[in-house]
């Protein structure tokens, strides 16, 4: 069978690309044994360092995404025995890096996940496909060094089958963590048809895996009048919607806090109980007194370089608290004060 160009008096020494492989493999096994993936509530507080380590995860998971991807353009180049004589040690160097680094990000994002308020199909999907794909590119780094220390094309081309089956399951598990930071919505919203539709059908029958079935929703009521609006569902929630329920949501929930429904809004977090929301009262308001707080302050809700709340929104939600905070409060524009007027009309179209 022919073989890369290579000179076979001089077979290549790849005892240090063995080395580094059963290391990062070890490594990847004992971490998992150390830091089981979880995919429910944590029932006891992580230790600190195991959290500061987790807090690495969105920076440490750039490494593999670039280091793969770059591996992907060289793939294709040593497609031709030309091109593995050329350039297979770079790809191996390569590839080392990018499992390196994406031993690195799961163990990280395993750690982050015993913060808590991470749950859903697209968490339990991210993390999955996440182990699944480094556990594929560490399997296809030894076939590889197998591959080139005995010269066998057939081998190059079953690594680079697996190699690209596994950064696709990576690619995968990237897109349902970026759900869960950005809302599902994210990557299809702009999706030109019909590759919209394919997009939504193919997440929703993975998601199917995972999640229980979801019962049909009763066919909405014909949407009422402006006077009929309530102030909570029509000013209040969709203030949330946007700015806060990418970490307090269905699919994450920092603190244990939801306010994606008014029971979880009132029902508070693990640091506010139920002085999140007290009616009459926003200033002894958990979520309110966040939200006051200095954008630079450390507890400044939402946190720096998310999507802030304006003036005006974060004083309707004081007003809604004030008048009780009630579920059922009818939106009356003409109760509402002059400055607020306007932000309210475009909520309600």
């Amino acid at each position: 069978m022919s073989s890369p160009a290579r000179d076979a008096d001089e077979p290549k020494s790849l005892t240090f690309a063995w080395t580094l492989a059963v290391i990062l493999i070890v490594a990847f096994v004992l971490g998992l044994l150390f830091f089981p993936p979880m995919y429910e509530t944590p029932k006891t507080d992580a230790a600190d360092t195991v959290l500061f380590i987790g807090r690495f995860h969105p920076i440490l998971l750039h490494l593999p995404i670039g280091a793969l991807g770059l591996l992907c353009l060289l793939e294709v180049i040593c497609l031709r025995a030309k091109g593995e004589a050329k350039y297979g040690d770079a790809a191996l160097l390569t590839l080392i890096v990018g499992s390196f680094g994406s031993v690195l990000a799961v163990m990280a994002g395993i750690m982050l996940s015993r913060e808590g308020g991470y749950a859903g199909g697209n968490f339990s999907l991210h993390q999955t496909m996440g182990i699944i794909g480094t556990a594929g590119v560490l399997l296809a780094l030894v076939v590889r060094i197998t591959a080139m220390g005995r010269g066998s094309s057939e081998l190059l081309g079953a690594y680079r089958a697996l190699y690209f089956i596994s950064f696709a399951a990576m690619g995968l598990g990237a897109h349902f963590g970026g759900n869960m930071s950005h809302g599902s919505k994210f990557l299809t919203e702009f999706a030109p048809e019909p590759l919209k539709s394919q997009m939504i059908s193919m997440e929703k029958w993975m998601l199917s895996f995972v999640e229980e079935p979801k019962e049909e929703a009763p066919a909405p009521a014909p949407a009422p009048v402006a006077a009929e609006k309530l102030v909570f569902a029509d000013l209040i929630q969709p203030i949330f919607a946007a700015k806060c329920n990418s970490c307090h949501g269905e699919e994450k929930q920092k603190g244990e806090l939801r306010l994606d429904t008014y029971e979880f809004t009132m029902q508070g977090g693990e640091n506010s109980g139920d002085k999140n929301i007290v009616p009459g009262k926003p200033a002894e308001s958990v979520s309110m007194q966040f939200i006051l707080l200095p954008e630079d302050d450390d507890d400044h809700m939402p946190p720096e370089g998310k999507d802030q709340l304006t003036k005006e929104e974060s004083a309707l939600i004081q007003w809604w608290i004030e008048q009780g905070a009630s579920n059922t409060q009818k939106v009356d524009l003409a109760a509402l004060p002059a400055e607020l007027k306007a932000t309210a009309e475009a909520l309600l179209k």
